[in-house]
């Protein structure tokens, strides 16, 4: 991934959605988010709604707090350590844990939706999680939504995420090695990506974002403003 198009990627990220603003007020009023008291949980549901996440309905609150309260009881133990970073992490060794965390909290009940003949459960799903567990460990995992997953031909269960994670972690890698031929330190990327938060794999989920889900090529981008200065001249 070239420095330069994220960098595009990320301001375009910053002009057409107000989600940095939307998880920096969650990451700012709960540094260590944990789920284990429900005043948690709704702020981590209110978030998830301001992110579209519209299965966490208001009118199932109680149940959709019930299910995630259980999930962190039986599986806070597994999670990471809030200080491992998605850059060093072993992801081979820890592959299947990581998309046994995803399964289980994807497969959890979130609500109860009304059918033309019966009642149905709605899950918590594959984007749910992701965007739960990028709330509790944002330095290791990273939201996506739909169509990332299917634009990158990802499987939408656990398998599939932690490939993202995979693909994330190689792009971190290669970022690195951008700013050390370039003489940048690494701490300096947000800056350079004119980003409040310090969530390293958020920063490339934003790329995709702008890239598949809202469509717009920073090749293209380049290329135009490129063009431009060359007509100037």
């Amino acid at each position: 991934m070239n420095l330069k198009h994220l960098q595009t990627a990320c301001y375009l990220y910053n002009q057409l959605s107000g989600y940095d603003a939307k998880y920096l007020t969650l990451s700012e009023r709960y540094p260590n988010l944990q789920l284990n008291t429900k005043e948690q949980v709704v702020a981590l549901l209110a978030w998830l709604r301001s992110w579209g996440c519209r299965q966490f309905k208001k009118a199932d609150e109680e149940k959709t707090i019930e299910s995630f309260t259980q999930w962190y009881t039986q599986h806070e133990l597994s999670l990471p350590s809030t200080d491992e970073s998605l850059l060093d992490y072993d992801l081979e060794k820890n592959r299947r844990a990581i998309s046994e965390l995803f399964d289980a909290l994807a497969q959890k009940q979130a609500a109860r939706k009304l059918g033309r003949n019966r009642d149905f459960d709605v899950s918590v799903g594959p984007v749910g999680a992701a965007k739960t567990l990028f709330a509790l460990r944002p330095n290791l995992f990273s939201p996506w939504d739909t169509p990332i997953y299917e634009g990158l031909n990802l499987k939408n269960d656990g398998a599939g995420y932690t490939d993202y994670l995979f693909k994330i972690q190689n792009e971190l890698m290669d970022l690195q090695s951008q700013l050390l031929t370039s003489g940048e330190e690494w701490s300096s990327l947000p800056k350079l990506l004119g980003k409040r938060h310090r969530a390293y794999p958020k920063m490339i989920d934003e790329y995709f974002w702008i890239t598949i889900t809202r469509g717009c090529d920073p090749h293209v981008i380049e290329a135009f403003f490129t063009n431009r200065q060359v007509t100037a001249s």
